[in-house]
């Protein structure tokens, strides 16, 4: 199965009359269908018709043309032409995202917050659970949307390793054919995800029941490896709630993934970025970079070809409630 892994990220301060014209610019350049064939030989991309390569090719110019004028005169981050830079914004969203936000009634609902009395004075001046050995290697959803799985099981992985000492790789697989609640490949929600490791009283390791990258037509639960007993939510849009959960454990939350900057992303992500939640990752981390930029790190399910190895520094404590990209609106965690 074909997974198409890009890197973007950028938020050049360009004059809008100095951006279109490069990207006329590049569209006009004959140089772009050179381009375009050297990016298909390293990314194995081919097409089934002349006409779908042209229509490719087009694409292929938009996103480089905003890659290029978004890079310019910018420092903190950068986009790149990945793996996705040949499908539009809608296609990426349909194929790579699956985050499917609570319902309105359950966006009140309370679960208790354990750190809430956790003093910020107190807390870490940076955390990465990466090296405290809490993290499994990065992980590839492919073409089904199921960011939802990978989320709720990069953070149970987690709290188990913090738990028991012992890291296992968890089965995404088991939670996108065995999870009623949540659509598999049409997308899910952490949260139910939780809800139903604990009835399901656990999951299966990824080695017994393997990641497919498509739907299963039955549910072949196996015996669970891990467990846990429940789960909590963040309180949403506070940044400084957030900080007190992921200076404890990973945290699985949701972001604007469909954003041209988070596609192409590479740096510390900053800047304007929206807030249309379609896309689980988890929070593994969070520092200060060297010129002072404070960020989060986040675990994605793209694959280490995309952002930095698959994971991505993302500024932290802007001045928007809802954090960069919408991260700290609807952050949850388990409980072992």
């Amino acid at each position: 199965m074909a997974s198409y892994h890009w890197v973007v990220l950028v938020l050049a301060c360009t004059c809008a009359l100095s951006g279109a014209l490069a990207a006329r610019d590049l569209a006009d350049d004959p140089s772009m269908a050179a381009r375009h064939e050297q990016w298909m030989g390293k990314y194995g991309r081919v097409y089934s018709d002349a006409p779908e390569k042209a229509r490719r090719l087009e694409v292929f110019k938009a996103n480089v043309a905003f890659i290029e004028s978004t890079n310019a005169g910018n420092s903190k981050f950068w986009l790149e032409a990945n793996q996705f830079a040949d499908i539009t914004e809608d296609e990426f969203r349909a194929i790579h995202t699956g985050y499917k936000p609570a319902a309105a009634a359950d966006k009140g609902r309370s679960t208790g917050f354990r750190y809430a009395n956790a003093s910020l004075d107190d807390l870490p001046a940076s955390v990465d659970w990466r090296t405290n050995g809490a993290v499994t290697p990065v992980k590839d959803q492919g073409q089904c949307g199921c960011c939802w799985a990978f989320s709720t099981v990069a953070s149970m992985e987690g709290i188990v390793k913090l738990s028991t000492g012992k890291l296992v790789s968890l089965s995404e697989q088991e939670l996108v054919d065995c999870d009623g609640t949540d659509k598999g490949c049409e997308g899910g929600l952490m949260d139910n995800a939780f809800e139903f490791v604990v009835k399901n009283r656990g999951l299966a390791t990824e080695a017994d029941y393997p990641y497919t990258g498509a739907d299963g037509s039955t549910c072949d639960s196996s015996t669970a490896a891990a467990t846990i007993t429940g789960h909590e939510d963040v309180p949403a849009n506070g940044e400084a709630s957030l900080l007190k959960a992921v200076a404890a454990q990973p945290v699985s939350l949701a972001v604007d993934g469909g954003d041209n900057l988070f596609r192409f992303y590479g740096g510390v992500l900053s800047g304007a970025c929206g807030t249309q939640l379609d896309h689980g990752i988890a929070a593994v981390g969070y520092g200060v970079s060297g010129d002072g930029t404070e960020f989060w790190v986040m675990k994605n399910s793209w694959g280490t070809g995309w952002g930095e190895d698959g994971f991505i520094r993302m500024e932290r404590d802007v001045a928007d409630e809802q954090g960069l990209c919408g991260l700290a609106m609807q952050p949850s965690y388990p409980m072992a």
